[in-house]
């Protein structure tokens, strides 16, 4: 994404606001300035707005994490898996 300053944010700044709005980090002052900057800034817009999206789809999809013995029986299989191809 090409630099450029609008307000107080270039668009490095705006893009780390960005994601940390979406994960309610992002303090009312930060807030405020990533939307003057996003009115100006096509670019920032368009990035803010594929994040949104992505985050949507990733809230929607209900994601399930493996647990911890799930994980070393799949890295055991893989190993075993690996360890047949080669001999």
């Amino acid at each position: 994404m090409p630099k450029r300053k609008f307000f107080i944010f270039d668009c490095s700044k705006a893009e780390n606001c960005c994601d940390k709005s979406q994960y309610n980090e992002a303090g009312t002052r930060e807030k405020i300035s990533m939307l003057f900057h996003l009115l100006f800034c096509g670019p920032c817009r368009k990035y803010t707005s594929r994040n949104t999206k992505l985050t949507r789809l990733i809230k929607k999809s209900k994601l399930k994490t493996c647990s911890e013995e799930e994980k070393k029986a799949w890295k055991n299989r893989i190993e075993k898996e690996i360890a047949k191809k080669e001999s």
